[in-house]
């Protein structure tokens, strides 16, 4: 049990570090306030789940999901302008979808190896 809990407090911190790079150390290329602190606290409502449930891969995925994500969604990024002449960017569109698909890449392939066991 207590290894259990050690490897949730790691999974965490390493969630936590992203959040703070991301939104903070990052900040200049995206400028989002907001956004970084909903998809953390969904990461970590996602890792405290999978703590309970004592999933062994999910934690791992969804606390290196969230750095990685932001990267592919800096990578992909796209500006564009809306119909009334403002301008778009889907920095954080990419960034929620890639972060979600990881994280039920690992749910569905959690429940894959329990259920061949």
């Amino acid at each position: 049990m207590k290894k259990r809990i050690l490897r949730y407090w790691t999974w965490l911190i390493v969630l936590c570090a992203g959040f703070v790079l991301c939104r903070y150390a990052l900040f200049s290329l995206h400028g989002m306030r907001e956004w970084p602190v909903l998809l953390f606290i969904a990461g970590a409502v996602v890792l405290t789940a999978a703590f309970l449930l004592k999933a062994k891969y999910v934690p791992i995925v969804t606390a290196l999901g969230y750095p990685v994500a932001f990267l592919l969604g800096v990578l992909l990024q796209s500006n564009g302008t809306d119909p009334g002449g403002g301008t778009t960017n889907n920095l954080w569109i990419i960034w929620m979808v890639s972060y979600l698909s990881f994280i039920t890449a690992s749910v569905l392939s959690e429940f894959l190896i329990k259920k061949k066991k």
